[in-house]
């Protein structure tokens, strides 16, 4: 028997976001605890947090038998630990020692929070505390078994809530839930958040290279592993077709935090597993959560907004995928002024914290999380609704500028890393959540509630079956567009600091990262909000002609190969591949409607696969070792990546005759029209 969560107290859901963050700080804590196992020998634990100058231990523990325990590696009980610090132990000395004992245990806990939140700034004085974090360490393998548990957990607790959530797919119909389509919004912005951290990989490749002892090429073959998984995007599809979106979502999130935890495992075990084992576990962890992100709760919310909101598609998807834009930036934003070493815990830590937030949020986002019905939900935007949708719209952009500000004047020098520019991000990025207060709005009439889109399906009609969509001309013009936006995309955001290198601009290359998380997260907004409003002028077939014609101006200007065409050429794509993943779902919404939309949807998505492997990873790469001279290991000149975004120009020109032809096949029918 299914529970449906919407109804389940919010209490219970913080709870559970309370217990898997627990279970985050115990892992980042055994993670922490092996890296520092053989600096302990020498007196120092360097390289996990501590300042430019390596920390003293002795100058954290004054006695010596303890910091003699933590050198040789010997667990110091609690007895002894209270002896030392004469008092008497609990159960043999009455309630003297009683309040002693609390007293090192609540000391441990503050000392411990402080050193994982500090950056490992504060070690715990009291002789209980050391002696409890000795309890992480179990010779060697302590974090594997620690990681491992977690991993474990996570699936049993994802299974569960999996099973509660399955079967609730809808709002009852004639429910009056007018407030509840601001908690889908809000609350698929939570999910957003998380898948938005699978973008952010690319901040902390360095670090994943040294921990698994690997090269560029090995990082790039687990970089690809993220985006593989999209050749099975159909699956998840099919789960929001059958389930609904709160158990896609649900497995999106479990899923993602299994992925994290792989790689984490592959981290934290370095020294225990062989080469081969390390990359499988770190490539089979980046494809779980790259899957997640993509086809378990990005495509999942954006699908049951696109059906939920028929006459404002375009805009809230626009927003969601602002939403995602702009979430790797704060992850990036995090990794580098909270977590990255010397000055942050480092790269298990960062890991631990990002599984426990995935489960954590996609769980508490779940008690929003429905397609609406027919009826007051689905009404169009009034007034009121455009005002919270504004406000959602300051918030995020406001997030934006606050992302690419820090890195700009980090890239600069001009910012250090601090761990209060981290925390100042994550307060700009729960202010969605104030907005949760919307209440239901006076109902209208009944005749006067259905709404009136251009493109929509007609209210009797359900669409077509992914095997009749397969076989139309139309599907096949859109995959091709979309294998030549996003592989253009992610070759241009991806490779920028090696193109800028090779331009003589390495220093430029926070610069451009920035300016085309910028621009593709303001495009998304704007483009899904004009092609709604103004959608009798231009159609969503014209918008993504303009993002063609865009993508292929972008990438002719950066094979020019000098710092001011790169930059206006990541501009460009930027804004290109901002708005067409803002047109292109509800685009396959009005072309195939609802039946098999979710099917329909991860099949375009298999395109990014596609194109991760034949560009990313096999194109670019080759035409750039070919291009670097013998016996060096960096190329320099025009001729690293001009070939490369040539043959990009040429790609995107076919997507853009793709676009063209597509606009005049569907100029006065759609596909569900002709193929039903």
């Amino acid at each position: 028997m299914s529970i449906a969560l919407t109804e389940r107290a919010p209490r219970s859901l913080l709870k559970m976001f309370s217990l898997i963050v627990g279970c985050s700080v115990v892992a980042g804590s055994a993670a922490l605890d092996l890296h520092c196992n053989s600096d302990l020998q020498q007196g120092t634990c360097a390289g996990v947090g501590q300042d430019e100058t390596s920390m003293d231990l002795s100058a954290a523990a004054e006695d010596t038998s303890l910091l003699q325990s933590w050198q040789t590696k010997k667990p110091l009980t609690l007895e002894a630990a209270a002896q030392q610090d004469e008092g008497p132990v609990r159960g043999g000395h009455g309630a003297e020692g009683d309040r002693k004992l609390d007293h090192d245990m609540s000391s441990f806990q503050t000392s411990a929070e402080a050193w994982f939140h500090g950056g490992g700034r504060v070690l715990p004085s009291s002789p209980a505390a050391l002696s409890v974090l000795e309890t992480f360490r179990v010779h060697g393998n302590s974090s594997t078994v620690t990681w491992s548990v977690f991993a474990a957990a996570a699936i049993l607790v994802g299974a569960a809530v999996f099973w509660a959530s399955s079967g609730s797919a809808t709002a009852l119909e004639g429910e009056d839930i007018t407030a509840d389509r601001w908690w889908l919004i809000v609350m698929s912005g939570v999910v957003q958040m998380v898948a938005g951290s699978v973008y952010a990989m690319g901040a902390w490749q360095d670090a994943l290279r040294d921990a698994l002892g690997t090269t560029m090429d090995g990082i790039s073959l687990i970089g690809a592993a993220t985006f593989a998984g999209s050749l099975l995007a159909m699956l998840g599809g099919y789960a929001f077709d059958k389930l609904g979106p709160k158990a896609a979502v649900t497995l999106g999130g479990t899923l993602c935090t299994l992925g994290y935890l792989l790689i984490g495992i592959a981290v934290v075990s370095a020294d225990l597993l062989t080469q081969p084992v390390k990359m499988s576990l770190a490539a089979t962890g980046a494809m779980l959560a790259g899957y997640s992100s993509v086809s378990l709760l990005d495509n999942v919310v954006c699908m049951a907004c696109s059906l939920s909101f028929p006459d404002n598609r375009a805009a809230v998807v626009g927003y969601l995928k602002a939403v995602l834009a702009t979430a790797a930036g704060l992850w990036a934003l995090l990794w580098v002024h909270v977590f990255k070493a010397p000055h942050g815990p480092g790269l298990p830590a960062y890991i631990g914290f990002v599984a426990s937030v995935a489960l954590g949020a996609t769980i508490f986002s779940l008690g929003g999380l429905r397609i609406l019905p027919a009826g007051p939900s689905r009404q169009a935007f009034k007034e009121a609704d455009n005002s919270r949708l504004g406000t959602l719209i300051f918030f995020l952009v406001t997030l934006s500028f606050y992302d690419v500000g820090v890195s700009f004047f980090y890239s600069r020098g001009i910012l250090m890393p601090t761990s209060a520019l981290g925390y100042v991000g994550i307060g700009l990025g729960l202010l969605p959540l104030t907005l949760l207060q919307a209440r239901s709005e006076e109902q209208k009439p009944a005749e006067q509630l259905e709404p009136k889109t251009l493109l929509a399906p007609g209210p009797q009609s359900e669409g077509v079956t992914f095997a009749t969509a397969i076989l139309g001309l139309d599907f096949w013009l859109i995959w091709l567009m979309q294998f030549a936006v996003f592989g253009a995309g992610v070759a241009t955001n991806q490779n920028l600091a090696l193109i800028l290198e090779s331009a003589g601009s390495p220093s430029a290359s926070g610069l451009g990262v920035a300016l085309f998380a910028l621009t593709s997260s303001l495009s998304r907004i704007a483009v899904g909000i004009l092609s709604d409003k103004y959608s009798h002028v231009i159609s969503r077939f014209n918008w993504l002609t303009l993002v063609s014609a865009c993508a292929v101006a972008a990438q002719f200007l950066v094979s020019i190969m000098s710092f001011g065409a790169i930059m206006l050429g990541t501009l460009l794509m930027g804004l290109s591949f901002g708005a067409f993943f803002t047109v292109i779902v509800p685009v396959v919404n009005e072309m195939y409607g609802k039946k098999q939309f979710g099917i329909i949807m991860g099949a375009q998505l298999a395109s990014q696969a596609a194109a991760a492997f034949l560009i990313c990873l096999k194109m670019l790469p080759t035409i750039y070792k070919n291009a670097t001279p013998p016996g060096q290991t960096s190329c320099h000149g025009e001729s690293c990546y001009r070939m490369s975004f040539l043959l990009l120009t040429g790609i995107n020109g076919v997507g853009l005759v793709a676009a063209l032809w597509l606009q005049q096949r569907n100029k006065d029918s759609m596909p569900m029209d002709r193929l039903a």
